[in-house]
Parts: C-alpha cells; sequence; structure tokens
C-alpha cells in the first residue's frame, strides 16, 4: 500500500474514532437530560395534583380531571393516580388511549418508606412520589410518554449520523488531498535519486525546503551519502589506476628484458647481468603485491582477525635495530618521556604485527626523506589514549599534499624521485583506524614532519568498539 493511501487510512480512522464519540457523547447525554428533563415535568404534575385535591377546599375530581387534561397537553398517554394513606386510590386521571398504572401495596410501602421511586413500564416513565398534608400520608403516581421528547431524540440520532456519515466522506478526500500534498516532495527526492548512477554521482538532491523538516534531513542525508560514494569511486579508480600501472611497469620491463636477451645469442655475462635485472624487477613486483595484500588486510574490520593485548613500548623498542637492518645510515630515537604508574596505560588492544607495521613504515618515510636519516619517536600518556610522536628533518608536506598523503599510490612532488608506491602512509592510517585510533599531520611545521598517531588504551577499547 503506498504511503498516502496509508496516510489516508490511518487519518480516517483516527478522525473516524473522535467523531463516533462525539456523537456518541452528544446522543447520550442528551438522552439523559431528557429523562431528567421529563421526570422533573411527571414530579411537579404530581405535586400540583396533590396539592390541588389537599389545599383546595370543594374542588371535586372532576374539575380536577379537567385541569389536568388541560394542563398536560403537552405529554402522552398520561395518567395520575393518587392513594391515601389505607392504600385506596381517591383520584384517577387517564387518558383514554391507555390504561391507568396500578400500584400495589409493596411499591406504595417502599415509596413511602424510601421517598420518590421511578421505574418504566414498556414505554411510559412512572414516578412515584409520597406527600403528606395535615398528618394525613398520599403517594401519587404520575406516568406518561415522553413522544416530543423522542421525536426530538429521533432528530437528533438522525442529524448525528448525517453528520458522522458526511464528517467521514469529507475525512477521506481531505485525507487524499493532504496525503497527496505531504508525498510531493519524497517523489521529487525519489526521481532524483532515480536519476543518480555510478556515473553521475555529483549530482545531488535538491536541499531548499522551508522549514528544514525531516525531508531536509532525509535530503542531506543522501547528499552525504552520494558525496561519500563519490569520495569512494573517485579513491577506487584511482587506486586502480595507479595500482595497474605500478604492476604493469616492473611486468612490462621484465617481458622487455627477456625478449631482447632471446633475439640473439649472448655471453655468460650478459646473461647474468639481464638475470640481475630481472630479479630487481620481480623483488619490486613481490614487495608491491605485498603491499596490497596488506592494504586489503586493513581495509576490513577487527572480525577474525587474531586480537591480543599489546605493549606499545615494547613494540617501539623494536624499531631500531629494524630500521638499521633496512639501512645502516637510519637512526631512530626513542623518547619516554613519562611511564604511567599504572602498567595498564601502556597496553592496547589489537594485532601486534599490523601496530608495528604501521608505526615502521611512518618512521621508515621519516629516515628515508630526511637529510640525516634521522627520525625522532616519542611516547606520551593522555588520558586514555597513547600518543606517538614520529619526527623527521625532512623536506616537510605541504598544505595540499596533506590532505592526499593517506591516499593509496598518492606521491607528493617532493618524493617523486626516491623509489616506493606511495602505500607506506595509506597502509598505517588504515591499520591505525582498523583499531580505533587516528593519524594525523602536526600543522605549520617550517621544516621537517611530525606524524601525530593516538591509540586508545586497552580498557577503552571495547567501549568505542560497543
Amino acid at each position: 500500500m503506498k504511503i498516502k493511501y496509508r496516510i489516508t487510512l490511518l487519518f480516517t480512522l483516527v478522525v473516524t474514532i473522535i467523531l463516533l464519540i462525539v456523537c456518541t457523547s452528544v446522543y447520550y447525554l442528551t438522552n439523559l437530560n431528557r429523562e431528567k428533563d421529563f421526570r422533573k415535568r411527571l414530579h411537579n404534575r404530581a405535586l400540583t395534583t396533590i396539592s390541588l385535591l389537599t389545599k383546595v377546599e370543594g374542588i371535586d375530581k372532576d374539575l380536577m380531571s379537567k385541569i389536568d387534561a388541560n394542563m398536560f397537553f403537552t405529554i402522552q398517554e398520561k395518567s395520575v393516580v393518587v392513594y391515601d394513606e389505607h392504600d385506596h386510590e381517591i383520584y384517577r386521571h387517564v387518558d383514554s388511549t391507555v390504561d391507568a398504572e396500578t400500584a400495589n401495596s409493596a411499591l406504595l410501602a417502599r415509596v413511602r418508606t424510601e421517598g420518590e421511586y421511578v421505574f418504566t413500564d414498556h414505554r411510559r416513565t412512572i414516578v412515584a412520589i409520597p406527600y403528606t398534608r395535615n398528618h394525613k400520608s398520599y403517594v401519587v403516581l404520575s406516568s406518561a410518554f415522553d413522544l416530543d421528547g423522542y421525536a426530538k431524540l429521533a432528530q437528533l440520532k438522525f442529524i448525528l449520523t448525517l453528520s458522522f456519515i458526511t464528517g467521514i466522506l469529507a475525512t477521506i478526500v481531505c485525507g487524499l488531498l493532504f496525503s497527496a500534498r505531504l508525498v510531493v516532495p519524497i517523489k521529487k527526492i525519489t526521481n532524483e535519486v532515480k536519476e543518480i548512477s555510478s556515473q553521475n554521482l555529483s549530482r545531488r538532491i535538491d536541499t531548499i525546503y522551508e522549514p528544514k523538516d525531516e525531508l531536509y534531513e532525509l535530503s542531506s542525508t543522501f547528499n552525504d551519502l552520494l558525496t561519500r560514494l563519490q569520495e569512494s569511486f573517485e579513491i577506487q579508480r584511482r587506486f586502480i589506476a595507479n595500482a595497474s600501472h605500478e604492476l604493469s611497469t616492473p611486468l612490462t620491463s621484465i617481458s622487455s628484458q627477456l625478449e631482447i636477451t632471446l633475439q640473439n645469442q649472448r655471453s655468460a655475462e650478459e646473461y647474468r647481468s639481464v638475470i640481475s635485472s630481472v630479479y630487481d624487477d620481480v623483488k619490486q613486483l613481490n614487495q608491491l603485491t605485498r603491499s596490497l595484500l596488506e592494504l586489503a588486510k586493513a581495509s576490513g574490520s577487527t572480525d577474525g582477525m587474531e586480537l591480543s593485548l599489546v605493549r606499545i613500548d615494547e613494540l617501539l623498542m623494536k624499531l631500531p635495530s629494524e630500521l638499521r637492518k633496512t639501512n645502516k645510515d637510519y637512526t631512530v630515537e626513542l623518547h619516554f618521556n613519562s611511564f604511567p604508574d599504572d602498567e595498564d596505560k601502556l597496553l592496547v588492544f589489537g594485532n601486534s604485527d599490523l601496530l608495528y607495521s604501521a608505526i615502521k613504515n611512518i618512521a621508515l618515510n621519516a629516515c628515508k626523506y630526511s637529510e640525516d636519516h634521522f627520525a625522532a619517536v616519542v611516547l606520551n600518556f593522555v588520558s586514555d589514549e597513547l600518543q606517538v610522536l614520529i619526527s623527521d628533518n625532512g623536506p616537510g608536506i605541504s598544505e595540499l599534499d596533506k590532505q592526499l598523503v593517506f591516499q593509496p599510490f598518492y606521491r607528493a612532488k617532493s618524493t617523486s624521485q626516491s623509489q616506493g608506491f606511495g602505500l607506506g602512509l595509506s597502509l598505517a592510517s588504515r591499520i591505525i583506524q582498523l583499531h580505533k585510533g587516528c593519524i594525523a599531520i602536526e600543522p605549520g611545521s617550517p621544516k621537517g614532519t611530525r606524524f601525530i598517531i593516538n591509540l586508545p588504551v586497552a580498557r577503552a577499547f571495547h567501549r568505542l568498539q560497543a
């Protein structure tokens, strides 16, 4: 069912319930008021009759009957019966169309004991009241049928029924118009979204809504999603293009060298030279493939990954010797400013190999691009986080490059002449994010670069993951 019909149905259901409650309440209260008013009229008529009979000297029953007949002209099927203290009927006035009510001794005794008593017999209402005059006790039964009241009640019922049906029909029409107008912006958003594909992700949904309601939030959310998708697609395209280029370069070099070598007979020394060159290309290709696999591994989640408690200080202590093995000119200096009293603050929860790979890649870049091949690594403790600062004395990174260096295969102009694939920082960034941390480049450095890595301690890791 379309949403506009659901809104109309719900709107109609709510209004129907409200109308039903209102109409029923009006009818019920009107009927109560009619009954109360009619009983009061019967009560007053009974008092008038007994007062005339007991207070007016010389009044006879015929005259009293004529008075009752003339005063009861608005009431149908009426009768008045008066009983004395001995339960003897002393007066009776009855319309010709009905029979008078006859009271038994039990009813008369009840009225004298409990006071006024009201009951119905078929469609007639009967009011029995006690009356005392000159130490004499009387009981008056006044009964009638409220024809006029029931006629007005029937008229009210017809009006309420007609109003109820008309109200429901009007509600359905108004609901359809209202819901159709309400879903116009939704249809507009739907049509705009349908026109967006992977070929035109730069298109956005119009967010000109006043006031800025839920539809504005929905459009803004879609636009944010499209922005993220566009960025992901661009990164993916750039990654595929760069990866294809980086993979094809050593493969092309290998195939070209082998093809040229096979064209003519070569000496042993020439074959050795070609094999050595091909071996270097294979090593480069192997290193690139391994980096791509590590990057893919770090792009997932921690599900299925072997995680354990890792002491960050022990991890950092391996850097100087490991980097020196890479290049004997590389120097890493460690600075542990202060150790916390609680050793648990030195623990992070994650994969030891991946964390070491991330920090090592940044330190390796620091040594590679620093003029003196020197990198300084500082460990700080901030609240529930461990902070690792890695500094170098290199040419620095421009503000423009700072926004892009964490993307795969991106290389700053100042480092384009150095050997590498542009995957180290991207891999490090993804590993740090996988461990609920963050990595940034300190702004405003006149020379050199300082990377800031923040990692949550082990006890805070699970709170961030929840």
